[in-house]
């Protein structure tokens, strides 16, 4: 059974099919290669970041926005809505599990400044490069620092 939080306006977010964010921290935990939700914070890890964008197999919606705790989710209404209209990007922009695209996510993250939220993804990018670095990840501090320079966030 699938446990929707949010059913996206598809108007509002020029969807051409209907989309859910779903709240799953197994889903996500196993995606991002967590143990356990103890790895959070022992890295400092804003839970806001890990989502997941996945097509669905669920007749009613077309794709999912996976996200580890939808209240927290919901706290920054700016980084929300960066963070959705970036997600919806993958519908145009897919990038592959295990893959890492960098135009791929510039379009994507050229949505959601286009969209009028380049103040939660700037917030977005700022701690996913916190989090990177926290990670000792250098190809994610990487991407992340040439997503901010080709953005000029």
């Amino acid at each position: 059974m699938i446990c929707v939080c949010e059913e996206l306006d598809p108007l509002k977010y020029s969807l051409p099919g209907k989309v859910a964010i779903l709240e799953s921290k197994e889903t996500v935990l196993n995606a991002f290669g967590l143990k356990s939700e103890q790895w959070l914070n022992v890295w400092d890890i804003d839970s806001r970041l890990l989502t997941v964008f996945y097509r669905s197999l669920d007749p009613v919606y077309q794709w999912f926005i996976v996200v580890y705790d939808y209240q927290t989710f919901c706290l920054d209404i700016e980084m929300k809505e960066a963070i959705i209209w970036h997600e919806i990007g993958h519908i145009a922009h897919p990038v592959h599990v295990g893959d890492a695209n960098l135009d791929s996510e510039i379009r994507c993250d050229d949505l959601a400044i286009e969209r009028g939220y380049k103040d939660g993804l700037k917030r977005v990018l700022d701690l996913t490069l916190k989090m990177a670095k926290t990670l000792n990840n250098e190809l994610l501090a990487n991407i992340t620092s040439e997503r901010q320079t080709r953005l000029a966030l």
